[in-house]
């Protein structure tokens, strides 16, 4: 039953007709209401098969949904009412433990920390656009009828926009927090089979009946492209994705750890060798819900480095004692480390406030560069150690602020705790107007820091795109982000593994050939009703296969964002309204 809504929820916003966006046009508001309008183009990778593994960012494709399987999820959970009583029940001790308002709510920033918190917890991922990030994006704007697509760092505001406007309130409570992650849940899972499908159609396979063990395999390598390494099956046909599958065996020093891991999850979920298309989903999901403790082995792995680092002392190394670093031992999973510049550890925010030249690391660990990227709706980011820690606090103290004697002996008791008496006489100290110590702010974030220097981050001045402690992700900021500004440099960062070209900096593998050089790259851009640039002899696609793939390059997300004095808003011509994204203000950001 479970999966057949699935299908319904797929077919229902599948069907769909997508037409060609105009340009993005932006402007700047002044204070007298005039606006100066500029345009915007935004290019979308096409690349078939292994050329999509040469551009700079390879999940460029997949970061796309559409805003009615958004909408469509939202109404299916919150007519689940079993559904929600479960996740109300999971999420009861991070809501009451978080600062609310008056009404016993949350803000939109603290609901999206406390989502970030619980699926965090329960799979180890890092929810797209649940950063500040995503909320600077779309800030208090709202998604007219006739968008059609959203960017996958969108969907959280999104959703609360939705919510928000369903139930008549701003902020939430406990029982909107669990409807916000029963939607992400669903989103995460209905996209699972979605990828699922459109292996089937690329390979040219029945959903229908037994695949045997050779297509087994060969559907779960094609899986594994397209999730970890991006391949865009909306353009590429059967024989792209078996070169593209060739060039992996050859070039990608992580590719056989993946078809291994894949295979072992595979005989854990099942031990029949034939399967259909319902079993093959559960062994899907199961990887995603794996994934991160798969990775994991490089988080601890890049830990033990650093520790051992001569320069090490109370969690902070020098720079100068870094160098590139590859597992020993592990021919088929050698992830290089600590590639990054000086200057990309400093937009980390990894680096220590007293000196450039020293790295703090929790913060490094806890970073979008130990993450990987994903195509689905989260990345699979390194454990948060401290998250651990505070949780643990926050059962016992059953609220978001506690008693500073009370505290001072619950720290005592946490695991590894050897902590010196001059920080827990610190304690009072930390106290806010109430006499109280606030558990999520930036003052005892930075005493978790030192008390625990090896597993808490220290705060960072660096919040939009690496939040690491409760205040950088709750606390309200009227920047606004600009949007490709943005995304290209999460995109960097993540496409460190992913990608085989050139672009992004430090590739993982040996060079590539002249024939996906990545300064070749293909993309199509969104200009004037047209799209530039095609990738040279592509294949007709399978007609089946075009109900979802037309979906993540039918159309372009035009922002509007309102300051208190100026702002961006997004203007275009009458056909924006058929497939492009048109967001109206409604209120000034607080």
């Amino acid at each position: 039953m479970a999966l057949s809504m699935h299908y319904a929820l797929i077919m229902s916003a599948g069907l769909v007709t997508f037409g060609v966006a105009d340009e993005i046009a932006w402007g700047d508001v002044a204070g007298d209401g005039s606006v100066n309008n500029r345009a915007l183009d935004v290019p979308v990778a096409t690349a078939r098969g292994a050329e999509n593994l040469y551009i700079s960012n390879p999940m460029d494709s997949h970061d796309w949904t559409h805003t009615s399987i958004v909408r469509n999820s939202l109404k299916a959970q919150l007519k689940a009412t079993s559904k929600l009583v479960e996740f109300q029940e999971a999420l009861r001790p991070i809501f009451i433990a978080m600062p609310k308002d008056p009404e016993g709510r949350l803000s939109s920033a603290t609901a999206r920390y406390a989502l970030h918190r619980f699926f965090s917890k329960k799979h180890g991922w890092a929810i797209k656009g649940l950063q500040p990030a995503g909320a600077a994006w779309a800030a208090t704007m709202s998604v007219t009828p006739d968008v059609k697509d959203v960017t996958k760092y969108m969907v959280p505001t999104y959703l609360q926009q939705l919510l928000s406007a369903t139930l008549g309130v701003t902020n939430f409570d406990l029982h909107a927090l669990a409807a916000l992650a029963a939607s992400l849940d669903h989103l995460v899972h209905a996209e699972m089979i979605r990828m699922l499908y459109d292996v089937f159609t690329t390979l040219e396979l029945p959903t229908a009946g037994q695949r045997t063990k050779g297509e087994v395999d060969e559907i779960l390598d094609t899986f594994m492209m397209v999730y970890a390494f991006g391949v865009n099956l909306e353009v590429s046909v059967k024989e792209d994705v078996r070169k593209a599958k060739v060039h992996l065996d050859t070039r990608h020093s992580g590719w056989h750890a993946l078809q291994s891991f894949a295979q072992d999850v595979k005989r854990k979920t099942s031990s029949r060798t034939e399967l259909d298309f319902a079993q093959l989903v559960q062994v899907v999901e199961k990887i995603g819900e794996n994934y991160v403790k798969w990775q994991g082995k490089d988080c601890l792995r890049a830990k033990q480095e650093l520790v051992a680092k001569p320069s090490h002392k109370q969690g902070r190394v020098q720079l100068s004692d870094l160098s590139q670093s590859e597992a020993s031992g592990r021919r088929d999973r050698n992830r290089l480390l600590f590639t990054e510049t000086a200057d990309d550890f400093k937009k980390l925010g990894v680096l220590s406030p007293d000196s450039d030249k020293e790295l703090i690391i929790p913060n490094f660990i806890n970073s979008q560069s130990m993450c990987l990227s994903t195509a689905s709706f989260y990345t699979a980011c390194c454990v948060n150690e401290c998250e651990g820690l505070l949780s643990q606090l926050e059962k016992e103290v059953a609220a978001p602020v506690s008693e500073p004697a009370q505290l001072a002996r619950l720290v005592a008791t946490l695991p590894g705790a050897g902590i010196a008496a001059l920080l827990l006489e610190e304690i009072p100290g930390l106290v806010d107007g109430s006499g109280k110590v606030p558990l999520h702010s930036r003052t005892f974030a930075d005493w978790m820091h030192r008390a625990f220097p090896m597993e808490c981050p220290a705060p960072s001045n660096h919040k939009v795109t690496n939040p690491k402690t409760p205040d950088e992700w709750m606390e309200k900021d009227d920047k606004v982000a600009d949007l490709e500004e943005m995304m290209d440099e999460i995109a960097q960062v993540l496409a460190r593994y992913t990608t085989m070209g050139k672009k992004a900096g430090k590739a993982v593998l040996v060079a590539p050939d002249d024939e996906f050089d990545a300064s070749t790259d293909v993309v199509r851009t969104r200009h004037a009703g047209q799209f530039v640039g095609t990738p040279v002899g592509q294949s007709s696609w399978s007609i089946v296969g075009t109900i979802f793939r037309l979906a993540a390059m039918a159309s372009m997300v035009a922002f509007v964002v309102v300051a208190a004095k100026s702002g961006l808003v997004a203007t275009g011509s009458p056909n924006d309204k058929k497939a492009g994204a048109r967001w109206e203000d409604e209120q000034v950001l607080a």
